[in-house]
């Protein structure tokens, strides 16, 4: 933190990547995880995947200095750091009047793409789960919202994002991590997930439109772009509905993937829960 209040946002990135390349190279954190996820994920052989992942821990330590830089950061230098393409279709949700939910993954510097949207004027409340160290939750927490992003804990979900969508904002979330035994078996990189059923439930209960985004980098900064909206089906019950939308937004951050994988967070075991045929508590 005292480094990124003080240091050029180049040499906060060329740190942090250094900083990843120690944990994928020497301290090797989650390395195998990685390599094993990016094999069967992509179907490119071990030394590809090597090479992939130690470009994505790269990634990750870039980001996390960035991150960091929101301390000093004010909206016109989100506005230079970042290009966003697809505003229209922000635009478009919010004349809807029904608010949008904003869904993305853990891609490229990931909180950058919240601090655009509202360094240009959208309003945008992240839905943020609890840190484990409450000192880390409270300074991340911070951080957001200095760039004029508002926050919704997870204990409150419900009500809070109904509340929030009622209002005609942006409810942002992130939805590509394992969501357990409570999650819904979408194909994600070929492979059935157990993906959170929130952001299409939310979207389907509002009757509101879920919009997909992802960011990623050129060079020392970022172009993030914003899809055409997805739209719960009508006339379909609402289990339908939830997997429509979920399949929806799991199909396009894969796409991404595919295209720049160097900067996804492979280090998570997003396979872990087994398909619902071997998992009889699974929904099918």
């Amino acid at each position: 933190m005292a480094a990124a209040g003080t240091l050029p946002i180049p040499v906060l990135q060329h740190i942090g990547a250094g900083a990843g390349a120690l944990a994928f190279d020497v301290f090797r954190v989650r390395r195998g995880v990685t390599v094993d996820n990016i094999e069967r994920a992509l179907g490119v052989t071990r030394a590809e995947a090597v090479r992939i992942g130690r470009a994505a821990y790269r990634n990750l330590g870039r980001a996390m200095f960035e991150f960091a830089a929101f301390a000093r950061l004010t909206r016109e230098n989100v506005r230079d750091l970042v290009s966003l393409d697809g505003m229209e279709h922000l635009r478009d949700v919010r004349e809807h009047g029904r608010g949008a939910v904003f869904v993305t993954g853990h891609h490229g510097s990931w909180e950058l793409l919240g601090a655009v949207m509202a360094a240009n004027g959208f309003p945008v409340d992240y839905l943020v789960g609890q840190q484990s160290n409450e000192r880390v939750d409270e300074v991340m927490n911070e951080l957001r919202g200095k760039l004029g992003s508002g926050i919704i804990r997870r204990t409150m979900a419900l009500k809070k994002v109904l509340q929030t969508l009622g209002d005609n904002r942006i409810v942002a979330m992130l939805a590509d991590q394992d969501a357990r035994s409570q999650g819904i078996m979408v194909d994600f990189l070929g492979r059935p997930a157990s993906t959170v059923r929130g952001p299409a439930l939310f979207a389907v209960r509002r009757q509101c439109p879920l919009v997909t985004g992802f960011i990623h980098r050129e060079g020392s900064r970022h172009r993030a772009y914003i899809n055409p909206p997805l739209y719960p089906p009508p006339g379909v019950p609402e289990e339908e509905a939830v997997h429509y939308l979920t399949q929806g937004h799991a199909d396009a951050l894969a796409a991404h993937i595919r295209a720049y994988p160097e900067e996804y967070f492979w280090p998570h075991r997003r396979w872990k829960t087994k398909a619902a045929q071997d998992n009889p508590h699974l929904p099918e």
